[in-house]
């Protein structure tokens, strides 16, 4: 990447630092090149600068001179942080981290004035093993789409998805790790009932999840692949699958993405301002969850 690609960070929490951690970690883009401005004040943008080298600022007027805007404010604020930044747009990629906001209502609040790429992280990008889904558009040159996956990569997995999939993504790997957690919450309660110590459960739990998953990806099986490579007919684990099955737990795991996926859907129209009721439920999501 060009030792002179600069950007603009608009917002200074969790989501922000977990890029700005994961590109100034591993070398993709000098610090100093990085401008961070966060409308809550200095402290946190002196915390960001002694953690990463970054340069605080308080003037969007310096989107004017970057490369890459990257948005990392609350839907809900987007509409009001756009228009004040508008005036120093000119062209320039901005990629936005906020959840049911459409790449065509960026592009309208920002008047045209910038190329727009829309994207769902998931909270693993903090430790830079997460996924984030992206979707651009045809404006988009192929050497400016590479830098910003490029970046992205720098904090995980990138998936590039049509835009109609991105309320499914939401519901799939953006609020996965929550749905993956109540599972492994329930399985360290049920380990203590059986008579583990707490600190035993927790580290039997953390290391089976962390075991299975590298599995998958070394030995490039599907979970169903694996699961019936450790089933054997009468067995114990046999027997575990046997009362979740009868418990309808797939039906279960369908029907919590099926509301996830429908509530990205409500809440982009929410923070787009538009009337819920008006406007048919996002007939593409729902159908991936069929």
């Amino acid at each position: 990447m060009n030792p002179d690609y600069s950007i603009f960070v608009v917002g200074a929490g969790a989501m922000a630092e977990a890029f700005i951690r994961g590109i100034t970690v591993r070398g993709a883009v000098d610090p100093k090149q990085i401008y961070v401005i966060n409308r809550s004040g200095r402290a946190r943008l002196e915390e960001l600068q002694r953690l990463y080298g970054v340069v605080p600022t308080d003037a969007l007027s310096d989107a004017a001179e970057c490369d890459l805007v990257v948005m990392s404010v609350k839907p809900a604020d987007m509409a009001a942080v756009l228009q004040q930044l508008r005036p120093f747009l000119h062209g320039q990629v901005v990629v936005s981290f906020a959840a049911g906001l459409t790449r065509a209502w960026l592009h309208e609040q920002v008047e045209g004035r910038a190329h727009v790429i829309r994207t769902m992280p998931n909270i693993p990008v903090a430790v830079m093993s997460g996924v984030t889904a992206v979707t651009c558009g045809p404006d988009l040159d192929a050497q400016e789409r590479e830098h910003v996956l490029f970046l992205l990569r720098q904090l995980g997995e990138v998936v590039e998805l049509s835009e109609d999939m991105m309320d499914a993504v939401t519901a799939f790997s953006g609020s996965g790790p929550g749905f993956v957690c109540y599972v492994l919450e329930a399985m360290e309660n049920a380990a203590v009932q059986l008579g583990f110590t707490p600190e035993t459960a927790r580290l039997l739990l953390l290391q089976t999840v962390v075991g299975t998953a590298r599995t998958l990806d070394e030995w490039g099986l599907s979970p169903a692949e694996l699961r019936k490579r450790v089933t054997s007919k009468g067995g114990t684990t046999h027997a575990g699958i046997q009362a979740m099955q009868d418990a309808n737990l797939d039906g279960i795991i369908a029907q919590a993405l099926r509301a996830a996926a429908q509530r990205s859907a409500e809440m982009g129209r929410e923070y787009r301002g538009e009337d819920s009721e008006a406007v048919a439920p996002d007939s593409a999501a729902r159908s991936r969850f069929r």
